[in-house]
C-alpha cells in the first residue's frame, strides 16, 4: 500500500555532493584530464640517477646530495653556493648559485676550480673544487629531541658512500639547472 504523505525523490540532484557539479556535463573527463596534465608536468621536471657525469679536464664537478630520511622527509631547504675570488682567508665571497633540495634529491654543478662555500640554514661547509675531480657533499639531518626541529650537518663523502646514497632503495631524483 502506498502512503501519500511520504514522498521520496531519488534523483541525483537531491543526493548532496553532485548538486555542485550540475553545470559540468563531463565532470569525469575534466577530472581525468587535470590528473593527466599534472602527472606529466610532475614527471618532466626530475629524473632518477643513472650514472656519474664525466668531468671536463678544466672543470670540477659537485654533487650535492640530500639523502631521504623518513622521519624528517617533509622539510625542504634553500641552499646557497658561494665562490671565493682568491684564498679562503681573504674573504669577499660572492653568491654563485641558489637552489632548493627536498628529501631524496640531488643536484650536479660544474664549477671552475677554486674555493667554494655551501650554506644551508645556519651551517656552512667550505671546500676546494679541484680541476678534473668530483666532490660529493651530503646534507644530513639528525634529530636532537622528540619535539625539536632537525639539526643540519653538511659533510664531504667519498665516492662509495655517495653512490650508495644515490642508489639505495629508491634512486634519488636529479634537479635540472635553473635558467
Amino acid at each position: 500500500m502506498k502512503n501519500p504523505r511520504i514522498k521520496v525523490n531519488f534523483n541525483r540532484r537531491a543526493q548532496g555532493a553532485t548538486r555542485f557539479f550540475q553545470g559540468i556535463i563531463h565532470f569525469r573527463t575534466f577530472l581525468l584530464s587535470i590528473c593527466l596534465v599534472s602527472g606529466l608536468t610532475f614527471c618532466a621536471s626530475t629524473q632518477r640517477f643513472d650514472q656519474l657525469k664525466k668531468v671536463q679536464e678544466d672543470k670540477a664537478l659537485l654533487y650535492v646530495l640530500r639523502p631521504q630520511r623518513q622521519a624528517q622527509s617533509f622539510f625542504s631547504f634553500s641552499i646557497e653556493l658561494y665562490k671565493y675570488p682568491g684564498a679562503f682567508k681573504e674573504g669577499g665571497r660572492s653568491l654563485f648559485r641558489n637552489f632548493g633540495l627536498d628529501s631524496g634529491e640531488y643536484k650536479t654543478l660544474e664549477l671552475s676550480p677554486g674555493v667554494y662555500s655551501l650554506k644551508c640554514r645556519d651551517f656552512e661547509k667550505v671546500f676546494f673544487a679541484k680541476e678534473g675531480k668530483i666532490t660529493f657533499l651530503s646534507i644530513d639531518l639528525y634529530n636532537t629531541g622528540n619535539f625539536s626541529l632537525p639539526e643540519l650537518f653538511i659533510q664531504e663523502s667519498n665516492q662509495e658512500d655517495a653512490l650508495r646514497s644515490l642508489l639505495e632503495g629508491k634512486r634519488m631524483y636529479w634537479i635540472p639547472k635553473e635558467n
